[in-house]
């Protein structure tokens, strides 16, 4: 092996000289007369020399073959990134034949740029497999268009597939208006942060005025965008206010991981727009592998994942608890119930608390998802362009907020917004709830039940897991939660201590069946439509039960001593500055976890549900975290400041004709405001602290 190596390192010597190889040896063979030489020693040495001519002569012609191989090796490299049908790991029913990305790009640039790409194959002959989506790994010159691989593999004439379509990981990019357009507006927004950061750190550090005490409105204006002030809004951490829910920011943080792990588990196993358990059976597998996916069910703590649609009813139930929290804390008068101001007020301010920093992230998705390019994107053929090119003719339906009534989820923008959309109807709906609790428990309370029917039939597809009527129950459950913290909050409710520990028991086994009780039917057990109808139903409504109460014992301080540590825990305030996150890393995180699919250098191979949560749910919502820091103090928390001065400003002209000056509990959703000033008409008091409130800070899983 050293002797190979040493005439591979002389090759390269003269290759790189440019010096005839005989020159190494001897430029000419002597002519030796053997004078006084032994006969002996004159018939070897005459031996060697003639073996030595001819060595020279034929090595000059391996000399230049090697020369000509060593010119062309790329060629060689190129064809060694192809995948290969033998290769390892072929018993666990491979369906990609990966290649080298990585050697692909290290040879682009040096006679030619290349593209690496996969192919979807389908066997030419008839075997249990024939309908997988088979996938082979190209490295082709990128003047080849991914419509023109096929062609030229099927003109091959392989004998095993045949090529269908190809999708590559280098693709063109037109900068159409939209995204100079876009990009024009983001570079204006940046600049005015900027200038907004640089006068507000100047007036705080050489004259000692923080931007609560501006009282100029252009000025007011700019400052809302400065970054030095939204920043410390919010990461700070503060002990909250006595009556405040400490509990929901922890439960945000963990559900939001929980919603990341749903969508990782997701792409690793199933290419449709639905992974929850009902479905699955049917859904089309999109793995590089087969094999390792049969064990996924059979291990009970998958479920864990599986089961990660509950995230879903968990934010509905908390988006449901705010609403009537911050309703009924004020305790408010008939006449404000009565005004139309304070209904106006309470859509208005739902509508400009999601919509800017909402439609603004789709349009950044629209222009720039293009340009999130991997080896994972070519090898879900560029499933997240199709996502963006719908939002151009769709995005209105988003910014309706009835997305999620589209039946075609090829034409979806923004898959993940559906819980938006549900969760604004249900907001739009419930003014009656509220209203009837308001007047009557009983009746709002039978109000709720009624409304709970309407859950029992329908199919689980996108028809009906999409659909408020079904999503209802959770949020309703929330209504009567949020109802019974704000007007028993202040109470010194104390229960026997042994009884507080049944009920956190009885909570965990709930919460236990909901999360385990299918592992049954997931490995092949029968149920009954009825029997899974009954348990996707009430599944849903003892999930939130579970959660519910985890919420009131930690807020009434059920279970004393023995169980504080899970209070202390859940109300710690250093969950805070993830509870206010919580809403624009639901909205990124989408983008973020299929950018964070892209780093690698090939697709992802599952191994078991560990191993996506540690590699990548949980960087993919560290992630969405730091990018929604970024979205949440450029736009949401400035959006918010100027919708204060707006609804401060339609107060104070509707205080002047009489019509009423409904307090901030006419909207059900907390502003961001300064804590130490207090407004005369009644927005916002008890909650100005200019922090995000928490009720549409409830993200979920689009599963």
């Amino acid at each position: 092996m050293i002797k190979i190596f040493n005439l591979f390192f002389v090759f390269l010597t003269v290759s790189s000289r440019n010096t005839d190889w005989q020159d190494l040896i001897l430029s000419t063979i002597p002519h030796l007369n053997y004078t006084g030489v032994s006969a002996q020693c004159t018939k070897e040495t005459k031996l060697w020399l003639g073996s030595l001519e001819l060595f020279l002569a034929e090595s000059s012609i391996c000399m230049s073959v090697f020369r000509i191989l060593f010119k062309n090796h790329l060629i060689y490299l190129e064809l060694d990134s192809f995948g290969r049908l033998l290769q390892p790991g072929l018993l666990e029913l491979s369906t990609t034949f990966e290649g080298s990305f990585q050697e692909c790009e290290q040879i682009s640039g040096v006679k030619y740029d290349t593209n690496y790409c996969y192919m979807s194959l389908l066997p030419k002959f008839h075997n249990p497999f024939s309908s997988l989506p088979f996938r082979s790994a190209v490295c082709m010159p990128r003047s080849c268009k991914h419509h023109d691989l096929p062609i030229l593999y099927n003109q091959l004439g392989s004998k095993l597939f045949t090529a269908r379509v190809a999708f590559c990981v280098h693709q063109d990019v037109e900068k159409d208006s939209a995204f100079w357009g876009f990009t024009v507006f983001m570079i204006v927004m940046v600049s005015i942060s900027i200038l907004a950061t640089t006068v507000d750190f100047l007036r705080e550090s050489v004259y000692e005025k923080t931007s609560d005490q501006e009282k100029n409105i252009a000025l007011k204006i700019l400052i809302a965008f400065s970054f030095w002030t939204n920043a410390g809004q919010v990461l700070s951490v503060k002990e909250q206010k006595p009556g405040f829910i400490k509990s929901l920011d922890c439960i945000r943080a963990f559900s939001m991981s929980w919603v990341v792990a749903g969508h990782a588990l997701m792409y690793f196993l199933f290419s449709g727009k639905s992974s929850n358990s009902w479905s699955n059976k049917k859904s089309p597998i999109n793995s590089d592998a087969l094999l390792p996916l049969s064990s996924v069910s059979k291990h009970i703590w998958n479920h864990l994942f599986l089961q990660a649609v509950l995230s879903v009813d968990t934010f509905f139930l908390l988006s449901g608890i705010v609403v009537a929290y911050l309703f009924f804390k004020q305790r408010p008068k008939p006449a404000v119930i009565k005004s139309p101001l304070t209904w106006i007020l309470f859509y208005l301010h739902r509508y400009l608390r999601l919509t800017p920093p909402y439609m603004l992230f789709i349009g950044f998705f629209v222009v720039y998802s293009p340009y999130v390019q991997g080896p994972y994107n070519a090898w879900m053929w560029n499933a997240q362009n199709h996502e963006a090119n719908a939002c151009k003719s769709n995005w209105w339906r988003n910014l309706l907020y009835i997305n999620n009534y589209d039946l075609n989820q090829m034409t979806t923008c923004y898959g993940v917004s559906w819980y938006l959309a549900v969760d604004t109807q249900l907001y739009i709906l419930a003014p009656i709830v509220l209203i009837a609790l308001y007047f009557s428990f009983a009746a709002g309370f039978n109000s709720r039940t009624q409304k709970n029917f309407f859950s029992a039939s329908g199919e689980h597809n996108n028809v009906i897991y999409q659909r408020p009527w079904i999503r209802c129950t959770p949020y309703l459950l929330g209504l009567l939660t949020g109802y019974i913290i704000a007007t028993y909050g202040k109470r010194q409710i104390r229960l026997n201590w042994a009884i507080c520990v049944v009920c956190w028991l009885v909570a965990f086994g709930i919460g236990f069946a909901c999360l385990f009780s299918n592992y049954d039917y997931d490995n092949g057990s029968y149920w009954s439509p009825f029997a899974k109808a009954t348990f996707c139903n009430f599944s849903r409504l003892f999930w939130s039960i579970a959660v519910a109460w985890v919420i009131v014992a930690n807020h009434f301080g059920c279970g004393g001593k023995p169980l504080g540590p899970i209070n202390s825990f859940m109300s710690h305030p250093i969950w805070q500055p993830f509870g206010r996150l919580s809403y624009c890393a639901y909205i990124v995180h989408w983008m973020v976890l299929y950018y964070y699919l892209n780093v690698g250098d090939r697709p992802i191979h599952y191994f078991n549900t560990w191993q996506v949560y540690c590699y990548y749910a949980i960087p993919a919502t560290i992630l969405s975290y730091v990018a929604a820091f970024f979205w949440s103090c450029l736009f949401e928390v400035s959006t918010l400041k100027l919708e204060k001065m707006l609804i401060e400003a339609i107060l104070s002209i509707g205080s002047g004709s009489g019509l009423g000056s409904p307090s901030n509990n006419a909207t059900p959703k907390k502003p961001i405001s300064d804590e130490s000033s207090q407004s005369q008409n009644g927005v916002g008091k008890e909650h100005e602290s200019w922090e995000i409130e928490p009720e549409t800070d409830c993200s979920s899983l689009k599963l």
